[in-house]
């Protein structure tokens, strides 16, 4: 489907791991061969996948750009986000971005206690 490249903006997430690198090769790319990849949005027009990509386009001036919406679960977004630039050659800082997103998200509950009860038992 197309939109309105003015319609869209950035995710705030992908900002806080990821740098918009090396922009002007891919707008010459996408110049030469137009975009190869449909832009990944969720459902208030935020960019999950083709960040990068939109802000090349955005320089270039386009009017629209084709996208394909997923429809985003609270708390999904930052994993998303990371699945999605899995074949992204990265920086050491956005690594380690990664890294702390992903701390954050599967840590909750680490380090308590499951096999303890409240329930006395064997006790005479």
């Amino acid at each position: 489907m197309k939109v309105k490249v003015s319609s869209l903006k950035h995710h705030p997430k992908n900002k806080e791991i990821y740098s918009l690198s090396s922009i002007e090769e891919l707008m010459e790319s996408i110049s030469e061969v137009g975009l190869l990849q449909v832009l990944i949005i969720e459902q208030y027009n935020q960019i999950i996948s083709g960040n990068r990509r939109f802000e090349s386009i955005k320089r270039l001036k386009w009017e629209e750009v084709d996208v394909e919406v997923k429809e985003v679960k609270d708390r999904e977004e930052e994993l998303l986000l990371i699945h999605f630039n899995k074949q992204r050659i990265k920086s050491f800082k956005e690594l380690i971005n990664e890294y702390l997103t992903l701390d954050g998200y599967y840590r909750k509950g680490q380090g308590k206690r499951t096999d303890l009860t409240s329930v006395k038992s064997n006790i005479s």
